[in-house]
């Protein structure tokens, strides 16, 4: 038999069409002439552990009757039932996790009972890892429109039906929202099923911009309706808005923007609480955080500088309300001027070499790693470090805490040189980490800075995050959910580490705005999450590892835990489980 194999998952394809035989679990399954991009679809559905011959699974807990996506379709899905009358066809509504929810919308009692025995109904879970190949878990996956016929459905009880789906695309986010989908008996979709649910959800579309500047103008009122006083700031703050008084904009700094929300993650609609926070400034403040309906999670903060008598007569310092960020540009500037001996510390990853660059500038300076003596001999690198000196306006040794013993003494004197020679730049760990003897010859630079490790910068993330992105891809932004996500991790790679999480996010993501489905696996963890009890974090910890193990497949995953696959969507939304 002439052909050749799929590179994908190796079946032999025939003319880059025929499937001749796809092998399936214990047996072959003949398809006949199937569509590639179908073929790949009952591959993943088989790799996620798909039965052909299972029943669909049913989750109504997750339906929420006023999500936007509902909201927004509803009027849509009133206007299809009127054309679709005498059809004979069905209109379905799922939303981005494959669960149908708005109720079939069928004038036909018979193709209605048909799919409802089929188990399509609301709370069904239509993704390919629950249903196989079909009109929505399909283009959910893809991220386009498709059309699936009746021999094309993985489930064999779906062969009867031919359906279409059609995304519906949030036209600020760029994200799926859900999915729509017409559904008709027989072998081959209507060809009209394409040009029919393309202006439907368009529609849609156009009434979830709408409602998003709705939400918008739901938080600007309640903005307004706060009385204007002296000394109190306020902030409106949603997922695509922010709106500050005059006040809020010279106490909060972009960082407390995140902090903020992270106080209304689990507040229900119109309900308010009041906290005690520490700003970015190290300023205290009383925040009284109103959740505002209507608002797609926005909120409304009243936010009061708390004056704290025991320090009443003592001025606070202008650096005390400065961020790390600042402080550090105030001290590289500072050594800019300065020509003595300058020690720079932190971690690794924290910027090191970084700051040295912004102090030397367009100096002439010889760089030294104390790592490069293990391949060049203690004897040349040396001899190649006393050349610089009589060369060069400075000269910088990084990571002297591997200097050997009989370097220590030429490094102590260069310290400790004389006005007019050239100035030493040093770079370690942090000094309380060093040999004694190390950190001795760190000590004696007159000018010493130190940079903090990340994990103690969160309330900086955004702002790190935002610059950083800037350097990897102009134009991309990060969204607050996964600022939240980013701030709860440990950071042991600190900067460098951030640096790469982010460019795999910029790979990952389908459009501008980073999300926490965005970012790799481990960093996933919101704010939310992070604020889970013990037995919580227990079992989220339980379910991720679940998860991973499985490879993702939830089937898998729900067996290995011993609960159905509908509890484990259910606990892994409760406790902000990605995957």
């Amino acid at each position: 038999m002439c052909g050749v194999r799929c590179a994908v998952c190796g079946v032999r394809v025939r003319d880059g069409i025929t499937w001749q035989r796809v092998r399936m679990s214990e047996k072959e399954i003949d398809t006949g002439t199937v569509r590639p991009e179908i073929a790949l679809s009952w591959r993943r559905s088989h790799l996620s552990g798909v039965n052909p011959s299972t029943s669909i699974t049913i989750n109504t807990t997750g339906v929420d009757p006023n999500s936007r996506l509902l909201r927004a379709a509803a009027p849509v899905l009133d206007q299809i039932s009127q054309q679709i009358v005498d059809t004979g066809f069905c209109v379905l509504l799922a939303d981005r996790d494959g669960r149908i929810v708005a109720s079939l919308r069928a004038d036909d009692r018979r193709i209605r009972r048909a799919v409802e025995r089929l188990g399509v109904v609301n709370g069904s879970l239509l993704g390919e890892d629950c249903a196989g190949t079909n009109a929505v878990g399909t283009p959910l996956e893809v991220g386009h429109s498709m059309v699936i016929h009746g021999e094309e459905h993985y489930l064999d009880s779906f062969k009867g039906i031919s359906c279409y789906g059609q995304p519906v695309i949030h036209p600020v986010t760029r994200r799926v929202e859900g999915i729509l989908d017409m559904t008709g008996a027989g072998a081959r979709a209507n060809p009209l099923f394409a040009p029919f649910l393309a202006r439907a959800a368009a529609d849609i579309e156009t009434r979830l911009l709408e409602g998003s500047k709705a939400s918008e103008q739901r938080l600007f009122s309640a903005f307004q309706r706060v009385p204007n006083r002296n000394h109190v700031a306020v902030a409106a703050i949603g997922d695509d808005f922010l709106l500050t008084n005059r006040t809020a904009m010279d106490l909060l700094a972009t960082a407390d923007h995140v902090s903020l929300r992270s106080l209304a993650v689990d507040l229900a609609p119109d309900q308010s609480r009041l906290v005690t926070v520490h700003l970015v400034s190290g300023a205290q403040a009383t925040v009284k955080v109103d959740r505002v309906s209507g608002a797609k999670g926005g909120a409304l903060f009243t936010i009061q500088e708390v004056d704290r008598p025991e320090r009443a007569a003592i001025p606070r310092s202008r650096d005390h309300r400065l961020s790390h960020s600042e402080r550090l540009q105030e001290e590289l500037q500072r050594a800019r001027r300065r020509v003595d001996a300058l020690s720079i510390s932190g971690e690794p990853g924290t910027g090191r070499t970084t700051a040295v660059a912004d102090v030397v500038g367009e100096s002439s300076v010889s760089w030294f790693n104390a790592t490069s003596i293990a391949f060049d001999g203690t004897e040349a690198w040396t001899s190649r470090l006393i050349q610089a000196i009589r060369e060069r306006d400075a000269v910088v040794v990084e990571q002297i805490e591997l200097l050997p013993a009989s370097v220590l003494p030429i490094i102590s004197d260069l310290v400790a040189a004389e006005e007019g020679s050239p100035r030493i730049i040093l770079t370690s760990g942090p000094i309380s980490d060093l040999p004694p003897a190390i950190a001795g010859v760190a000590t004696r630079c007159p000018t010493r800075i130190h940079l903090a490790p990340l994990r103690e910068r969160h309330a900086e993330i955004a702002e790190l995050a935002q610059s950083i992105l800037a350097g990897l891809a102009p134009g991309y932004r990060i969204a607050p959910n996964a600022v939240e996500a980013l701030a709860a991790a440990q950071w042991s790679g600190n900067i460098a580490e951030l640096k790469v999480v982010l460019r795999s996010a910029v790979d990952a993501s389908s459009s501008p705005r980073i999300d926490v489905p965005d970012l790799p696996e481990d960093y996933r963890v919101t704010a939310r999450a992070a604020r889970l009890g013990g037995r919580e974090r227990a079992e989220r910890q339980a379910i991720a590892e679940a998860l991973k193990s499985c490879g993702g497949n939830k089937s898998h995953a729900s067996a290995q835990l011993g609960i159905s696959r509908s509890t484990l969507y259910a606990r892994m939304r409760a406790l902000d489980v990605t995957g």
